[in-house]
């Protein structure tokens, strides 16, 4: 057959060296291409927060500077500060003219680059759909022929073993065909789009690259005139004079600044408390508790037990008989009993959830071996009971199930002829 002259049987299925050299550009691009797209948008968001930041500096410093909104003459009231106002002034306005300058440099590069580059990505992600198509073709073609050769192999043929090899026959013929298609076809069309994929790419990564230039010689030159404008001289002056002129500069500023009471340190609130209880020591406290009555004990002296006089004549009548001894309640009795008589019922149990009605689950039963060819394969053996996860009307799609615990695409009832066409519904 042609097959065996394009293609090399391996342990664990077939391979054809000129597809696999393909793939690997194409893999190579694909991650170039989704790279290009992610540092492009990184490099637009980083400038669009230089400026952001830049724009917040200056309101910053003019706050700073100018503290009092509004007052008058304020270079006139502030002589010795008012090359450090313009200064501010003046970046400002600078921030804002870079922001205005470099707003359609980035439009451009999100026009020109992320544009196009967002485009050849959508082609790569058909073009890989593709080629996950034919690894599934491969791999119906070698469980195809693995049916077909054990089937030949095999010595003493019955009548029931004679029909299923004209059976197999046919469908290991239009495994081969789908797989021929499917597999010249890319390798033909994959070595035109390497080609042009590199036209495409050098030109956009030089346009990138000139735009960013641009970015940046816009930036130095709005910095460097801003820098000459506002710069300290010190060509020629020596260090000394530097400090000098700095420590002039700079006036009584300091020690004014460390005489405001504001900035004092004061005593914490927690030594000041500390110091007062300190002073109170030894001092009789006069408050709620020492006029309160020790609780009465459950242990009578024996005066109280001493008879009295008795009351004169008369006296009975218009006295009220003592009450009978009663000791009063302990104090940790009191205190049971009003946490007794405040204690809440505990609440009631929470209510279950309603169950939910069972969700009905499909399997289907597995007529051969099947071994994983790739990542998101499912491998299983004759007799399994694969459970149904999702399956699509699409003749070209696989089906996903899982079994064991593992969940993977496998090929399809009607397609495929793998597994039982009666579902098992449980």
């Amino acid at each position: 057959m042609g097959m065996t002259t394009k293609r090399e049987v391996m342990r664990g299925g077939s391979n054809d060296p000129e597809f696999d050299e393909y793939h690997r550009q194409f893999s190579a691009i694909e991650q170039g291409a989704e790279k290009l797209i992610k540092d492009t948008k990184a490099f637009v968001d980083a400038v669009t927060a230089l400026f952001a930041a830049g724009a917040g500096f200056a309101n910053h410093f003019t706050t700073v500077f100018e503290p009092l909104s509004g007052e008058y003459d304020l270079l006139g009231n502030h002589p010795d500060a008012s090359h450090t106002i313009k200064s501010i002034t003046t970046y400002q306005e600078m921030m804002e003219e870079l922001k205005a300058l470099i707003g359609p440099e980035l439009e451009l590069i999100e026009s020109r680059i992320l544009g196009p580059a967002n485009e050849f990505q959508a082609i790569v992600k058909l073009i890989r759909k593709t080629i996950t198509k034919r690894d599934h073709k491969l791999t119906d073609y070698d469980r195809h022929n693995s049916s077909l050769t054990k089937l030949r192999d095999k010595k003493e043929k019955s009548l029931n073993d004679e029909k299923n090899l004209f059976k197999l026959e046919q469908e290991f013929e239009i495994a081969t065909n789908e797989y021929e298609y499917i597999n010249s076809a890319l390798k033909q069309d994959l070595l035109r789009f390497i080609e042009l994929a590199a036209h495409f790419i050098d030109p956009l990564f030089n346009s990138f690259y000139y735009m960013q230039l641009n970015i940046f010689y816009l930036i130095l030159e709005k910095m460097n005139n801003f820098s000459e404008a506002t710069k300290y001289d010190i060509t020629n002056v020596p260090g000394s004079q530097i400090a000098a002129d700095y420590e002039e500069k700079r006036s009584d500023a300091w020690q004014q600044i460390e005489n405001l009471n504001i900035i004092k340190r004061l005593i914490s609130v927690s030594k000041m408390v500390q110091a007062s209880r300190s002073q109170n020591l030894g001092k009789p406290v006069v408050g709620p508790s020492n006029s309160l009555t020790p609780p009465a004990s459950r242990t009578v002296s024996s005066s109280s037990f001493k008879k009295s006089p008795p009351p004169p004549p008369g006296a009975s009548a218009s006295r009220a008989p003592p009450p009978p001894y009663s000791p009063s309640p302990s104090h940790e009795e009191n205190q049971q009993t009003s946490y007794t008589a405040t204690k809440r019922a505990p609440p009631p149990p929470p209510i279950k959830p309603k169950p939910k009605p069972p969700v009905a689950v499909k399997y289907v039963v597995a007529l051969y071996d099947f071994t994983a060819q790739a990542d998101g394969d499912l491998s299983f053996h004759a007799g399994d009971r694969i459970e149904l996860v999702e399956r699509t009307a699409s003749t070209e799609d696989w089906w996903t199930g899982r079994l064991n615990g593992e969940q993977g695409v496998f090929p399809d009832v009607e397609n495929r002829k793998l597994c039982s066409g009666d579902m098992i519904v449980e």
